[in-house]
Parts: C-alpha cells; structure tokens; sequence
C-alpha cells in the first residue's frame, strides 16, 4: 500500500471483507476489491468546492425585461 502522511489506521483484511459484503449486498452479486485507500480530505474537498462553484455559476440571475 501507499505510504501517506497522517495518522491513519491500516486498511486491514476484516475492512475489505466488510466493504466486499457491503458492496455486494447494494449491487445484488459478488465483488471483487482490487485496490482500496484512504481519501485525502483536501483532494476531496477541492471536488466538491469546484462542483459547487459550477453550479452556483450556472444560475442566471440576469432578468429580462420586456
């Protein structure tokens, strides 16, 4: 696994047995986890700022007059 800063907890076996069963169960057949890791909160956050600054932009708030 990748080496990252921070205090996180090792992604051990029992987790990816519990995300297998998880994702099984919602999808209704077996599941595969090929390669599982920790989310950067930052690298996520920047996601969901952009996300919001496209749909706040993609309000018209020009009136029209006629």
């Amino acid at each position: 696994m990748e080496e990252r800063a921070g205090n996180h907890d090792e992604i051990t076996p029992e987790l990816l047995m519990v995300m297998a069963a998880s994702i099984a169960a919602y999808l209704g057949k077996n599941v595969r986890i090929r390669r599982a890791r920790f989310v950067d909160t930052m690298q996520a956050n920047a996601w969901g700022q952009s996300s919001r600054v496209v749909l706040q932009a993609s309000h018209n708030l020009n009136l029209r007059r006629g």
